[in-house]
This record gives structure tokens, sequence and C-alpha cells, in this order.
């Protein structure tokens, strides 16, 4: 499961170099020998990042230093056969990869944050050899090691990656941010990285627990909201006074429940509007059924796309799932956490889903882009508003 968050950007700053990685001792997750030319492109593996010793590396290629926590051991080992082509390695992980490289002709080689938090090294003639690798996480992970997708191509890196999660094509358009709806939604800033967030009230925000907090991390309040934001103006800016995780996520991470509130210290809304938040009707639930129902709509700041809000006009539906989860194919990366996904009825605009996590399939054509169900989100907000019954979250329809 990859969080779509977007932390902070790494400000790289010369450590003393050191060689605590052995690339003399076993790798941890295996060792596989590959030709060039190999048949199935990208080759993958999976594997646990992060290790105990922070360390700074400078890359062979660009001379950026990138740091990391690495275990000592290398995590894998390839040794592949050049044909005097290139070759790229990919790391792909919710937990912010770092990619280190020790390469045949006994040089470092790494990268941070390549493609929105993901990294690759490419080398455009890969040598014949031995290639030890580590895949690192710039937090300290705290002996909770994420999972992550090590990948090697010799295609464009993470070609694979943008083909499944944009199903093919990327239908992103940048939106006029001068304009309802978009004017509602906004960057949010965190005391690290950032998220995407929605007006629903004139002075609160809706955004993604996972924004602020996980299950056992130290929180990551949000700091300002500016609504309407692009390319380093925003049509209006507030700060943010309190915030909201739900326990149900803020202790067990449970499915269906990664999503959060905060608090303006200014009624952002009065001027801009805000959206509905509310569940789909059977009606429209039997329209994306049968390929009639309105159209899914959304919009965020993806990682790829740094400080532009990009959307889909017209998202597909896939399914309500269980536990509370809208299963959907709009184009969303890195960045996009937060977002919001709604539609257009009499009333104005509808909040159905804040976009939550991907899915990896890489054995799958595409990958599963899930957001959480506005059911629990609504049962919450009454709790808290104390604008209707207090009553538990009524669970969303299951369409499967």
């Amino acid at each position: 499961m990859r969080h779509l968050a977007l932390t902070a950007a790494l400000i790289a700053t010369p450590l003393t170099y050191a060689t605590a990685q052995d690339a003399s001792l076993n790798p941890t997750f295996g060792v596989q020998d590959l030709q060039a030319g190999f048949a199935t492109d990208p080759n993958w593996v999976y594997l646990l990042a992060g290790g105990l010793e922070q360390r700074s590396f400078t890359d062979a290629i660009s001379g950026d230093v990138c740091r990391g926590y690495f275990a000592d051991a290398p995590d894998y080992r390839m040794v592949f056969t050049s044909d005097g082509g290139p070759l790229s390695i990919t790391a792909e992980s919710h937990d912010d990869p770092v990619l280190l490289i020790n390469g045949p002709d006994g040089r470092w080689y790494c990268n941070d944050d390549s493609h929105g938090l993901d990294s690759a090294v490419t080398f455009a003639a890969a040598q014949s050899g031995t290639y030890d690798i580590w895949v690192g996480t710039y937090g300290d992970p705290q002996g909770d090691y994420p999972g992550a997708q090590l990948s090697f191509t010799q295609l464009e890196p993470f070609e694979a990656q943008i083909r499944r999660s944009f199903f093919g094509e990327d239908d992103r358009l940048v939106m006029d941010v001068t304009q309802a709806p978009w004017n509602m939604i906004g960057y949010v800033e965190m005391q690290s990285g950032s998220c995407t967030g929605t007006l629903i009230a004139p002075n609160i925000v809706l955004t993604g627990g996972h924004c602020i907090t996980n299950l056992g991390e130290q929180d990551n309040p949000p700091m300002r909201f500016s609504a309407g934001y692009q390319n380093g103006a925003s049509v209006a800016t507030a700060g943010v006074t309190s915030y909201h995780v739900p326990e149900l996520w803020r202790l067990a991470e449970q499915e269906g429940m990664d999503f959060a509130f905060f608090y303006l210290d200014q009624p952002l809304g009065d001027r801009l509007g805000w959206m509905n938040i509310g569940t789909l009707t059977p009606q429209e639930l039997a329209g994306f059924a049968n390929g009639t129902g309105p159209d899914i709509l959304q919009a965020g700041y993806s990682a790829d796309r740094p400080g532009i809000l990009t959307g889909n006009l017209s998202c597909p539906f896939v399914e309500l799932a269980s536990q509370n989860r809208l299963v959907h194919e709009c184009d969303t990366v890195q960045g996009d956490s937060g977002s919001p996904l709604f539609i257009q009825d009499a009333s104005g605009y509808r909040l159905i889903g804040v976009e939550s996590h991907t899915n990896f399939q890489p054995e799958q054509e595409f990958d599963m882009n899930v957001a959480m169900y506005v059911a629990n989100i609504v049962a919450e907000y009454q709790a808290l508003t104390r604008t209707g019954p207090a009553a538990s979250a009524v669970p969303a329809p299951v369409t499967k």
C-alpha cells in the first residue's frame, strides 16, 4: 500500500562520508542474474526498506548528496550482462525510499525523490558486473521497515508505474483556481511536507488522516491552507488553529478511517464557498453500475506537477468495496492525498470520497486507487460538530 502524501523534499547537506554499507556481506533478499534484453521488463522484486544506520552518499553521476537509513548488508544483488545500452534501477515505496547502489566500478550511486518520492538511478551505458543495492528510507523506520518494490528496466524509469497509475493515459488537466469548485480545493502545508484539502464549511477543511499521523508516529500537524493555490500564488490563505483525526485511524489505522479535519483562523468558505459532504443515493449507485452515473471529479497537488492544481473531470467509478473504500480510476499520484472526489448536484458540489492510497498491482495491468468513502466522514463530522446524532458510521453498501 502506498499512501499519496507528499513529504518534504530532501535539502541535501553533505555529511561525513561513511561506508558502513558492506558489499562483501550476503544480500538479505536475494541475488539474480540478468542479461540485457531480459523478457520481463520491468523485472521487479519486493523487499523491506530501511535500516539502523543513517548515512550520506554522493551520487557518482550527478554529484547530488542523498541521505537515508540503510542496513549494513545489501538488500539485493543483481549480476548484469550488458550490451552497452541503458539500465535503470528504481525503488518504489509509500515511505520515501532512498536508493543506494555500489556499481561494478566500485563507485557509489544514489538517488532520492526522482518520481514523486520514489527513486531511480539510470546508467546510460550500463557496465557488466555486480550491482549491490540498498533501499533505505529517508526517515528513521524505528524498527518498522516498510515494504518496497525494487525494479530493473531498460525502458524509461517508472514507465510501467506511470502506465499502471494513469490507467494507460494521463487525463489530468490544469484547473482554473479562480473559479468554483477549484477555488475550494487547496494546498495543505504540513509541519513536514504537504497534502491536498477541501473546504467543507466556512472554516473547516477535510484532508487525509495519514497526512497528519500514522500508527505509532508523532503528529505532523497542518500549518497553513492556501485555497486555489497555483504556481506560488493563492486565491486565499489561512492559518490552522486545531485539527482532528479519528481515533480509529490514530490508534489502529482502521480501513475506511483515513481522513482528518482541521480548523482555519479565517472563514474562507464565506467568500469562496465550500463542498457539501454526502453519501451516494441508491439511484446514483445504480447509475454507476449501468454506466449512467454522474461524473466524478477530482483535483489535487500531484508530486509530479508541484504547485499546480491538476485534476480529472470524469473519473471511472469502479466499486464501493468493504470497509468504506471507494475504488476509482482517477489519475492520482503522491501529493494527491486528501484530495476530494466529488459530483455536482442540484445544490452544488457534493464530496463523496477523500483520496487515500494506491495499492501496487505490478502483476496486473493497472494499480488500484482507493479513496475513503464519505459514510464514515459524515458520521465523524456530525459527532464533531453536533450537527446530527453522534451515531456509529453506517457501512457503505458493497457493490462487488
